[in-house]
């Protein structure tokens, strides 16, 4: 038999989740007062924040009654509940629940407590979770138990921010327009966004641009992961904040071999193959280790796999910890997986591009994807890239601002007098024109570098 100590210390160790009936009560008994309170709470609140069954049902009950344009009052609700079975809740307790409530004028801030409430019952259940697989790992490693801890919690974030406060007053939307455009003056025509390093296609995209989808879609061996890796490059070393690469193909050494390559304007081979043996070969390596070491913030996460919610929760705490991100940049789209979607790979493709832009919008940043490109253009005569050739294209083609197509003929002809020669041909812009651009390709360095414009004149008009 327990003692009355015990007894009492069993009982403390019964905690109630933290909720508020009287500001649940309150919210149900204001809409029924007041419908057009409906829209106020509807933006704050869903049915599983209530913490008492009844209001649960309540709040469904009027959500229903609101999407068929039909009033909430007692009478109503009263019908509509016993109409789905809910004959617990009695027209006496609605009526007490309109009768009771304090007043509506306050209606958002009783929503606000339901809302707290219900987060801190989800951080509770969630750290419950968290112990219990701590307690009882079952062949899970440290790294596995701190990874389901940060997406736990990194759920219960995510599956509360909302998208944005709604519709904005043209006045206040033409305020800030108006400083965007006085801004661009400034650059009389020239870089407005984020600068790519390639001065003729920034003169064409005036950079990248805050909340932008970049597409950079190329045939294997054309580039396109050394090309986005300079742009990557040029961004870290022009920016204070941090630039986040999710390779999903590479792992990370690959990944800084490559840029110390390009920024030290070094063979690549002589890295990998333990041949860096001149002087000068030493100084070229040092000079690009010390470029990534003290001048960019430059930042990779090699897992393989990704789903568009676990890269989204990354590139968040990483804005979160840095005030913000410069550039994102995803190696490649294709390698993405959102969990469910596996049969149907055009819709699966179709979330991973949606998600992708969402991202680019919500943090304010340039987003590049890499994107692959259908086989079947290998068996056209002219093989540079059009829009039809983006594998999985309808959704990526939609979501996309800028799509970047890259060419270097000497893959298909390697006798081609234009070795050494990219076409960078811009597919889509959102916002500008259309066209192509030439880069200088140097294979050994992982690096396009700016084609001078005499070298243009030299290739004379056949082009």
């Amino acid at each position: 038999m327990l003692s009355a100590q015990q007894s009492d210390n069993k009982i403390k160790d019964l905690k109630v989740p933290p909720h508020s009936i009287e500001a649940e009560q309150s919210v149900l008994g204001g809409v029924m007062i007041d419908n057009d309170q409906w829209e106020k709470v509807e933006e704050i609140l869903l049915s599983t924040d209530f913490y008492v069954k009844n209001h649960r049902e309540i709040f469904k009950a009027m959500a229903e009654l609101a999407n068929m344009a039909k009033p909430m009052d007692v009478i109503t609700l009263s019908e509509h509940l016993e109409q789905t079975g809910e004959t617990d809740i009695g027209l006496s307790y609605l009526g007490e629940l309109a009768q009771n409530t304090p007043t509506v004028a306050n209606i958002r801030a009783y929503a606000e407590i339901v809302r707290e409430k219900a987060i801190v019952r989800q951080l509770i259940s969630a750290s419950n979770e968290i112990a219990d697989a701590s307690f009882n790992p079952q062949g899970r490693g440290l790294a596995e138990l701190l990874d389901l801890a940060e997406r736990k919690v990194f759920a219960i974030a995510e599956s509360r921010e909302t998208s944005g406060e709604g519709p904005s007053k043209v006045e206040d939307i033409l305020k800030s327009t108006i400083e965007r455009i006085e801004q661009i003056q400034k650059t009389k025509g020239g870089v407005t966004g984020l600068s790519t390093g390639f001065t003729d296609l920034d003169n064409m995209t005036s950079g990248l641009q805050k909340a932008d989808l970049v597409i950079i879609a190329a045939r294997p061996s054309m580039g396109k992961t050394t090309f986005a890796m300079n742009i990557v490059e040029n961004a870290a070393l022009a920016s204070d904040l941090p630039v986040l690469v999710f390779s999903l193909e590479m792992p990370s050494e690959s990944i800084i071999m490559r840029s110390i390559s390009s920024l030290g304007r070094l063979e690549q081979n002589k890295i990998r193959s333990g041949q860096i043996q001149s002087k000068e070969d030493w100084d070229k390596f040092n000079s690009g280790v010390l470029q990534l070491k003290n001048h960019t913030k430059l930042l990779i996460d090699d897992t393989a796999g990704l789903s568009p919610a676990e890269m989204r929760s990354r590139a968040r705490r990483v804005a979160r910890e840095h005030g913000g991100v410069a550039l994102i940049m995803v190696d490649y789209l294709q390698l993405m997986q959102v969990p469910g979607m596996s049969d149907n790979r055009t819709l699966e493709v179709s979330e991973i591009s949606r998600s992708l832009k969402a991202l680019a919008k919500e943090l304010e940043v340039p987003v590049i994807a890499l994107s692959q490109l259908n086989r079947s253009l290998e068996q056209r005569s002219d093989r540079r890239p059009v829009m039809s050739d983006l594998r999985e294209s309808g959704a990526i083609e939609q979501d996309a601002d800028l799509i970047l197509f890259i060419y270097r003929d000497e893959v298909y002809h390697p006798e081609t007098e234009r070795k050494g020669i990219a076409e960078i041909k811009i597919g889509k812009q959102r916002n500008g024109p259309i066209g192509s651009v030439e880069l200088s390709f140097q294979g050994q360095y992982s690096r396009f570098d700016n084609l001078a414009h005499n070298d243009y004149e030299a290739m004379g008009e056949g082009y």
